[in-house]
């Protein structure tokens, strides 16, 4: 039996929304119902513009105490709060970035429903999706330090990756709605709840079907060093026929890691789905890609028997 594992994530941060009109606020602004998510569930969420592009990716749950926690990429935290409280207006809420810590944790623990929530005294342990090394994933987040926790090194980040979960970070906003992320696919959307920003353009490409681009994972050859990758940045195709051609942008990268102990990377990338069979993706210094299959079927890859 593999041991627990403990990581820092000093990536993520948590979002504190406290106040009488804290769940009624942020149920306003989300692409998720906070307002039925039960005391012992998370849920996952995106943060859109009015033109239905994502600025930000966030685990959301409740507390009893008038009290809603976002967990959110630290990166985009500041400039987050400050757009959100733009919104306040009379509402009864404040928003802050919390102290509490963010770690991932793997070990052998009973098997929770993804987005479960649980209550160890002060900390809170949410399921994540995927699993590390054969172990179940989930994030703790607790008032204290954990010095048994390690640097991840990739391991959560490819975990992550290979799960299909985005995190949209500072260099991503504003470039991909919530279907090309596949939150419709993991829990993500709401299409019975009430407006919310860019809520007619989701439901608009949900209910037209209009789906032309998905992401996907993929990750490089070992590699004797980790390549110059960019979240935000362009995943090229080359043709299968002619090696000779220009190289054309067919896909964005959305979340991307180097995992140490495998040398390779592991990659998130929008991909237009018209190119997959066109020819072979590659970064842009010439790093060949090899896509990985997300825990979930894609709806328009899906064939008639079900499979991918």
């Amino acid at each position: 039996m593999s041991a627990p594992l403990s990581f820092t994530l000093p990536d993520l941060c948590v979002l504190q929304f406290q106040g009488a009109d804290a769940v009624s606020f942020l149920h306003a602004q989300v692409s998720n119902d906070l307002e039925h998510l039960a005391a012992d569930q998370a849920c996952i969420a995106a943060y859109c513009t009015a033109k239905g592009r994502s600025l930000a990716t966030m685990v959301l749950w409740r507390e009893q105490d008038e009290t809603v926690f976002a967990l959110v990429r630290r990166d985009l935290s500041e400039a987050l709060i400050k757009r959100l409280r733009m919104f306040v207006l009379r509402s009864k809420v404040t928003i802050s970035l919390s102290e509490l810590q963010v770690y991932g944790v793997a070990d052998s623990s009973p098997a929770q429903a993804v987005w479960s929530l649980r209550r160890d005294g002060t900390d809170t342990l949410i399921q994540a999706p995927g699993e590390l090394n054969g172990l179940r994933r989930f994030w703790r987040v607790s008032p204290l330090q954990d010095a048994a926790a390690q640097a991840s090194e990739g391991r959560w980040e490819s975990a992550d990756i290979l799960a299909g979960l985005p995190w949209i970070g500072a260099a991503t906003q504003d470039l991909f709605i919530p279907q090309t992320l596949n939150l419709d696919l993991i829990g993500g959307i709401n299409f019975k709840k009430g407006c919310y920003p860019g809520q007619e353009v989701v439901a608009r490409s949900h209910y037209r079907g209009t789906i032309k681009r998905r992401m996907m994972a993929a990750r490089t050859a070992v590699l004797d060093t980790a390549p110059q990758v960019q979240e935000g940045s362009d995943v090229f195709l080359r043709s299968s026929t002619d090696t000779s051609a220009e190289l054309a942008a067919a896909a964005r990268i959305i979340n991307q890691t180097w995992l140490a102990e495998q040398q390779r990377s592991y990659i998130l990338m929008e991909v237009v789905l018209a190119d997959l069979e066109q020819g072979q993706f590659q970064l842009e210094q010439g790093q060949a890609l090899e896509l990985q299959p997300l825990p979930y079927a894609l709806p328009e890859l899906s064939s008639s028997d079900g499979t991918n």
